[in-house]
Parts: structure tokens; sequence; C-alpha cells
């Protein structure tokens, strides 16, 4: 009976990929005509299984990875951006300008990448929840929205839950073949394509030993004096030396934050001993924001 399931969702499967090619494709050319300006065209697709290991070893080197979830602020699928073309798509939004690949090099993501990606990402996910409801194809019809970034594929293990995947792979180009590059999206098969249940089985010893795992590793965060929004034009121009205002800032008032940028905890700036810390405090602790600037010096590091 297992086998028989298998082998039709495998057919229904086969048969939806061109419905999830048609959709995809028109949601992710209309939002980066939207959001930047450019045209897309996917130039090769295909609508897969996947198990999660089999997702990470296919992770692009240096590629962007982000989390989405559903809305219940849990992350359980993930969308992929390799590293060339990621780079193209961040020089259409910031300079108009795409550099061809062999001059542009890869580089590493970075989280301001990720925050002037996400738009566009959000706007396709919608269209693509849109078009997939249309079609009658549940499983792409899930609210899918970018959550954070993740770093490589050892956090993608850790993040996801290891259960079957869909995978929408597609090459596209952008901008008339100026940048090429593969785009990755995936989500849990918690409902199997074309309306058909796939229920996931909850394994309790899995899970009790990936929570144990989990409660193990590094976690890295960071702590935040302030944020300051100054124009591109301006930052390009920072010179050593140079003061710059930090309005609001207070040293009695230090937001720590994860990698997501999600506040946990809020400090005050202190000692312990030879080095610096940060003493916690409840958010009813925390003095209230002054209102007069505080000036900074820019520093050579």
């Amino acid at each position: 009976m297992a086998l028989v399931r298998m082998k039709r969702a495998d057919a229904l499967l086969a048969m939806d990929s061109e419905a999830a090619e048609r959709i995809w494709s028109l949601a992710l050319a209309r939002a980066v005509q939207d959001e930047m300006g450019v045209p897309l065209r996917i130039t090769g697709f295909r609508l897969e299984r996947r198990s999660l290991g089999e997702l990470a070893e296919m992770l692009p080197e240096m590629a962007l990875i982000c989390a989405l979830d559903e809305g219940a602020g849990e992350a359980t699928g993930v969308a992929v951006l390799d590293a060339a073309l990621m780079a193209g798509m961040v020089e259409a939004m910031t300079t108009g300008v795409i550099t061809p690949a062999d001059r542009g090099g890869a580089r590493r993501p970075t989280r301001t990448d990720a925050a002037l990606l996400a738009p566009v990402l959000d706007r396709a996910l919608t269209a693509l929840e849109a078009g997939a409801n249309e079609a009658g194809l549940s499983d792409l019809a899930r609210g899918f929205r970018f959550a954070a970034t993740v770093d490589g594929a050892r956090g993608l293990s850790l993040l996801l839950e290891d259960v079957p995947y869909r995978l929408l792979a597609a090459e596209v180009d952008i901008a008339a073949g100026a940048r090429q590059g593969a785009v990755l999206l995936a989500f849990p098969e918690g409902r199997a394509v074309g309306g058909m249940l796939a229920p996931v089985v909850a394994d309790g010893d899995f899970t009790a030993a990936l929570a144990q795992q989990v409660g193990g590793a590094e976690a890295r965060l960071e702590a935040v004096l302030i944020r300051l929004t100054l124009p591109l034009g301006a930052v390009m121009e920072l010179q050593v030396g140079q003061d710059l205002a930090l309005p609001r800032a207070d040293i009695a008032r230090v937001f720590i934050e994860g990698l997501d940028g999600r506040r946990v905890a809020t400090g005050k700036l202190g000692r312990n001993g030879s080095l610096r810390a940060i003493r916690l405090v409840a958010e009813a602790e925390a003095p209230a924001l002054p209102a007069a600037p505080v000036p900074a010096r820019v520093e050579r590091r």
C-alpha cells in the first residue's frame, strides 16, 4: 500500500511540474521586474522530492540561504540564491547597473544583501501562493515568507525538520543574460501536490535527540548600541576621523540580537574584570532613550 501511495505521489508530481513551472516563472519574473526594474527569464526548471540531507548537499557555494516560515514564526522552508545571481540583483537595486559575472566575481552574502532582497522574495512568494490557489496546488499555497538568513548547510540542517521536501529548482538569467544563476525553493511535503495528503510521521526519539544536539550548539549574539541609517552616497564618502552623530544612543541601553536581527534581550554596557561585558536587565529596568544625539568618531580598524 505504501508503494502504491508513493507511485501515485510521483505521478502527481510529474503532472504538476508544468503548472508549478508556469506559476513560479511568472511570480518570480514579475517580482524582479516590479522591485528591480530588470527582466528575468527562467531557462530551466524541475520539481523534485528531496530529503533534508540532499537539499543541504545541493546548496551552491557562498549562496544566500533564506529560511521561510508560514506565519507561525517557525522556519519550515528555504529559498536559495547562488552568489553570482544574488550579487547581480543587489547591483541592480543599488546602482542600476549589473556587472557581467566574469568581472563581478563571487562574494559571501551579508545580512544587508538579505535585507535588500527580502521584499523581492516575499513578492514572488505572494504571487506563487495566489497562482497555486487558482491552480489547486495546495502544497504550494502555504503562505511562505522570508524569516531569516541561514549560515550554510549545517545551519540549514539544524533549523529544518528532517522530512521529505518539495524542491522547485530553477535556472534563471536577469537583464537579458547579464547574470545567470540558480534559485532553489523547498518546502516540507506536509500536503502533497494536487491536494493529496502526505502526512509526516513524527519520531519522538529523533525529536529528543535533535533537541539535545541543538541545545548544545553555539548561538552567535550581537550587542547593538544603535542602528544608524545613512544615504548610500554618505556611506561611500565616510573617512577615518569623521564624526558621526548617534542620536538616542545610550550605553545603559544595549540591545542583544540574534543573527536574524530579532531582539532577544536588553542590557547595560560594563566590565567583567579586564573584559567588556553586558549585564542583562528587564525591559522595565532599561532607561528611557535620550533625545540628545551622542557624537561618535570613525576609527580605523
